[in-house]
């Protein structure tokens, strides 16, 4: 209806849900605040952890690397490093969209930066993020601060890389924010983009359903409960816009243009696809049950990922995150 702006079936499930979750009915009324920006503060604002994300499970994590770097136990930052970054002298960067400021640690941890500067628009994640670098020897190193990208004053020629870690598939207006992003590079500096490149506003093919949905009729009950509330984890469904708005209307806001804008604006020096077209949406708040598999855990594992291999090799599906690096255009 409307170009799936509206799901009239959409009410229906989620009154269902509140009546049975009470967790889930505190963290909706949580939301419900005017503007645009305080809906994506909230929702940014929980540092609260819990393995129930696709990428959490080791075997999709090494799956994952194996995909971007060739080898399963190599970090992405690592492989970048390497590869793009081999100057003598320290690097300088900026990371927007940093969140709790997990992804700065590691690329500290390469020994390749004087500098990184860490934006996020959630005070109480920069506020994690602070004590958690107290206990790491980056203190000098990597600067979290409160900034909305949009509003940051980005000085031409500052910085010799641009780190995104599924930050970028957040921002709306997405060309002006890459021109400002090229600005703020010295000639020759990089951006480096670890992003959810799939349909915006997670508006799923039905190639997709249908696969992640006969995958997970094949789960038992035992794999299938959410972990906040035990609820079973319901059929997958494409999500109406206007919901995704509501929820969180950062969320893959433009995430379908990520890769042409960046084509627009940089010279590509790599693209570094790793599916989870199928793993992503599967996976969704049951992944704790994943993350020391039992035997039968395992089978269902390798069941769907060799499901997504074959998707992606019979062009049936296409590749929703990638690792992309690209250089300043002269």
């Amino acid at each position: 209806m409307f170009r799936n702006w509206i799901d009239p079936l959409e009410p229906i499930h989620l009154l269902k849900r509140l009546r049975r979750d009470p967790a889930l009915r505190q963290r909706i009324l949580g939301r419900i605040r005017p503007g645009r920006t305080a809906r994506v503060i909230t929702t940014w604002s929980d540092t609260g952890r819990s393995p129930d994300h696709w990428w959490e499970i080791p075997l999709i994590r090494e799956r994952m690397r194996r995909m971007i770097t060739g080898d399963a136990g190599l970090p992405y930052q690592e492989y970048v490093v390497r590869r793009h970054l081999r100057a003598a002298t320290p690097y300088t960067a900026l990371s927007l969209g940093c969140g709790s400021g997990e992804k700065e640690v590691e690329w500290a941890g390469t020994g390749r930066f004087r500098s990184i500067d860490a934006y996020d628009i959630s005070a109480s994640r920069i506020k994690s993020a602070r004590e958690s670098l107290e206990s790491t020897p980056f203190g000098e190193i990597i600067r979290y601060q409160v900034g909305d990208a949009h509003r940051l004053n980005l000085p031409p020629d500052t910085y010799d890389a641009v780190l995104f870690d599924h930050a970028l598939h957040h921002f709306s207006s997405l060309d002006s924010l890459l021109l400002r992003v090229g600005g703020t590079l010295r000639p020759g500096g990089i951006v480096v983009a670890n992003e959810f490149i799939g349909p915006s506003r997670f508006q799923w093919t039905d190639r997709q359903l249908k696969a992640v949905n006969e995958l997970l009729a094949g789960f038992p009950p035992r794999y299938t409960t959410r972990r906040a509330s035990m609820l079973s984890r319901e059929k997958v469904r494409r999500p109406s816009k206007l919901a995704m708005w509501l929820s969180d209307p950062s969320e893959a806001v433009e995430s379908s243009e990520i890769m042409p804008l960046i084509h627009k604006h940089f010279d590509v020096l790599e693209e570094r696809c790793y599916g989870g077209a199928i793993l992503h949406l599967l996976y969704s708040g049951i992944a704790h049950h994943f993350v020391s598999p039992d035997e039968e855990a395992l089978h269902l594992l390798e069941r769907s990922m060799s499901v997504e291999d074959a998707l992606l090799h019979a062009g049936e599906i296409g590749h929703d995150f990638a690792l992309v690096v690209a250089r300043k255009q002269e």
